[in-house]
């Protein structure tokens, strides 16, 4: 079955180049350093690009670093920073992908997100499945912010998967993420915590705020650079009492 994942990171005319930067930074130290360590490669990664991108090359040189398969896509950005993930939802992934004659897995990851290194073989493992149209969805994340984190459990969360059969056009980005359940059977299919929400200065929604100290544990989940993310505070305090039932 093939597998691609995909992932906006369109930047126009709504960012100016610092920001644009310190993004590519994130999508480097966090996105590319997550799935250049999965450990299952049979995945091609599709990636949105903005043409008018002034870093875009830098973009391109850092997606090809994770040592996959990528294809790029052009975009045209929007000048409106809290409309900048529209592109992603108008953006023709199907020239990318090609012909829908055989069952199709697409995950959605955003360019500042990760995932731990098992869940792109967890994914083809249960892809093949999948009997009709089904989203795939493992509910438990890490939100980080600031050195501090917070155990998620998101049932419609944006870093799922897509499965569809033969014929039908339909892409992870055809449809809201939290609407998932509108538009295809979710099989929930895993409950380890398996995908770091980043939050930084330069993300485009809110949701600044975490709880609880990170745990050495909890770090050794996510092969990234966490200094992107402060330094770590404290490891005493109530999260310890909670990881047991996310490292089965």
């Amino acid at each position: 079955m093939r597998h691609y994942v995909l992932t906006r990171s369109a930047y126009g005319p709504a960012w100016d180049l610092d920001a644009n930067r310190r993004r590519l930074e994130v999508t480097r130290l966090v996105t590319v350093a997550g799935m250049a360590a999965q450990t299952n490669r049979d995945w091609t990664w599709l990636v949105a690009l903005d043409r008018s991108d002034p870093i875009r090359e830098e973009r391109k040189a850092v997606f090809a670093s994770a040592g996959v398969e990528v294809r790029f896509l052009d975009v045209a950005s929007e000048s409106n920073k809290s409309r900048a993930a529209a592109e992603a939802y108008r953006a023709d992934w199907n020239s990318l992908i090609g012909p829908r004659d055989e069952p199709v897995a697409m995950t959605r990851l955003d360019d500042d997100d990760a995932f731990a290194p098992w869940v792109m073989g967890r994914i083809i493992e249960m892809a093949p499945r999948m009997r009709k149209r089904s989203a795939m969805m493992m509910p438990y994340g890490l939100r980080v912010w600031d050195g501090r984190c917070t155990i998620v459990c998101h049932n419609s969360n944006a870093m799922q998967t897509l499965v569809t059969p033969a014929g039908d056009p339909m892409h992870v980005y055809s449809y809201k993420h939290r609407e998932v359940s509108d538009y295809a059977e979710v099989h929930k299919i895993d409950r380890r915590i398996a995908w770091l929400w980043s939050r930084h200065g330069d993300t485009i929604s809110g949701w600044h705020t975490a709880n609880h100290p990170l745990s050495p544990k909890l770090r050794q989940i996510f092969p990234v650079d966490w200094s992107v993310f402060g330094e770590p505070k404290s490891t005493r305090g109530k999260m310890q009492g909670l990881q047991g039932r996310y490292f089965r």
